[in-house]
């Protein structure tokens, strides 16, 4: 008998896609979606290693060094025209007081709402807005002719500020190897360095002409101090236009499950690194961070809520109150002293003051026969020198951050610029000490915030990273403010009760960074 061979029994026909429709849909050949399928998945770590370091590492650091002189000429500018603005708009201590710290309010006030868009719709966009914006603002503060709109547009200024550093902080971490990135944070922080190097040589060759331009029939004059801010209002607004030829950050885009576009971004660094043609990228597949692709737009918005959530509840919330203190202190210190000293260097300049204490003793402006502070090169020359100190701090900072590891090397900063403050005002009547310990101090101060801040980015995880680093940001805020105000309040019980203040706080924030985890070459999450 001949066996039939049922339905059931049949083999099952196996319908073959064609290949060239396979090549159309994914651009790929059957033999090659099978590779693809079986090749192993990177992670982040993997892939950005992949594509090396060169031109594209260089450009993106050529475009961020305007964003740091943005960020100090922004919080700084307006201690440099108070020796020539306080007659022209009639400014007393307290006004000169209250416009530095509006910058900081406006920076505070942004801070979450900074975090909250960048952790949802990306880094890019609001890194380009985002100075551009503060930049236009900065143009309008250069056209301030009374108190008021002075006061008005710092607080724009930094309202707008804010969001896009805190965000340039974490683009940064992300588009570097886990071996660099601690060493290009602290590069960052040689950037700074820079800026308040080169600003006060800025404010000195144009405050201190006798310029005055009458506009609209004298409703508008423009003085040298409005050319000043106009001329550090154009960085912003061109730093913007900068980062408009910048990739998306990858790591936030795997984040999101957008996988694709991360390794179209790969594939560009690869390419502008090596000179090798895209496709030769070495990584194919990239793992799943998240199985489904968020949503956009004000579908991301509602979801932000949530996503942000972790950061305030353990394990978070401890590391994240131990770092903002820590930074809190370390600006509390470090911004009150640099703040202060263009005033003071005018002050010593111009009234021949042959003493630190008798120089900080606040001066209240007369209106009638007003004359503005007499300004030299050498006024000027000292706030640059304190500026230029921390290049050879970052220098040893570099070398030593990986092997001392990043909390040894905030903890020891923090306590031995605690101990420069402390002795300045016994200093003696010479200016080259003053000069000496204010540099040193501000220098160490700024390496300790420095790897502060690369610890803060190493510590949480990609959707966390910004929110978190705005709180951080923020922290530093609310420690300058709180110093411009308790350093001239102190000062009316004498001269050393501001400085053991600010030792004691520096001290405090050596400390505190013991006890912050170990985050040295520590891979993001």
């Amino acid at each position: 008998m001949v066996a039939i061979k049922t339905d059931v029994e049949a083999p099952a026909v196996k319908e073959d896609i064609p290949h060239d429709h396979l090549y159309k849909v994914t651009g790929l050949s059957s033999t090659n979606l099978e590779k693809l399928a079986q090749e192993p998945a990177s992670d982040f770590e993997e892939a950005i290693s992949a594509t090396g370091y060169g031109w594209f590492n260089i450009s993106l650091m050529l475009c961020t060094l305007p964003a740091f002189w943005s960020a100090v000429s922004v919080t700084s500018s307006s201690s440099f025209i108070y020796t020539r603005a306080q007659c022209d708009m009639e400014l007393r201590l307290l006004d000169m007081g209250t416009v530095t710290a509006m910058t900081y309010v406006g920076m505070i006030s942004s801070a979450m709402l900074w975090g909250f868009l960048s952790d949802t719709l990306g880094r890019r966009q609001l890194m380009i807005w985002g100075f551009f914006s503060s930049g236009l603002v900065e143009v309008a503060a250069s056209l301030s002719q009374n108190f008021t709109m002075l006061l008005i547009t710092r607080f724009f200024s930094g309202f707008l500020f804010n969001g896009p550093f805190a965000v340039l902080l974490t683009y940064l971490a992300e588009l570097h190897r886990t071996e660099l990135r601690a060493r290009v944070l602290l590069l960052t922080g040689l950037f700074f360095t820079i800026a308040n190097t080169t600003l006060p040589l800025l404010a000195w060759a144009i405050i201190t002409k006798d310029w005055d331009f009458p506009l609209f029939g004298n409703t508008i004059v423009i003085h040298s101090w409005n050319l000043f801010l106009l001329a550090t209002a154009m960085v912003p607004i061109l730093t913007g236009m900068a980062f408009i030829y910048q990739p998306e950050s990858p790591k936030f885009l795997m984040s999101r499950g957008r996988n694709k576009e991360a390794l179209e971004v790969f594939r560009k660094i690869y390419s502008q690194n090596t000179g090798k043609p895209p496709e030769t990228y070495p990584i194919k597949k990239l793992v799943e961070e998240r199985s489904e692709q968020q949503s956009r737009g004000l579908a991301a918005l509602k979801e932000g809520g949530a996503q942000f959530a972790p950061l305030y509840k353990p394990p978070h919330i401890g590391w994240l109150l131990l770092i903002c203190l820590a930074h809190l202190g370390c600006m509390f210190g470090s911004n009150t002293i640099r703040l202060w000293y263009p005033q003071l260097a005018a002050m010593i300049g111009s009234d021949g003051t042959e003493s630190l204490c008798s120089a900080i003793a606040p001066k209240h402006v007369e209106v009638e026969g007003c004359l503005p502070t007499e300004t030299n090169m050498l006024t000027y020359l000292q706030t640059a020198v304190v500026g230029a100190g921390s290049m050879i701090t970052y220098g040893i900072g570099g070398a030593m951050i990986n092997s001392c590891g990043k909390r040894r090397v905030s903890g020891f900063c923090g306590i031995l610029s605690a101990i420069f403050i402390i002795t300045l005002p016994f200093t003696g009547s010479s200016a080259l000490p003053m000069v000496a310990m204010v540099t040193t101090a501000m220098a160490i101060t700024s390496l300790c915030s420095a790897t502060l801040s690369s610890i803060a980015v190493d510590l949480f995880p990609t959707s966390l990273r910004v929110m978190a680093m705005a709180t951080f940001l923020m922290s530093g805020r609310v420690g300058t403010i709180l110093g411009t105000v308790i350093f001239p309040a102190l000062i009316d019980f004498g001269c050393l009760p501001p400085f053991i203040t600010i030792g004691a706080v520096l001290s405090l924030c050596g400390i505190s960074c013991f006890f912050l985890p170990n985050t040295t070459l520590k891979k993001l999450e």
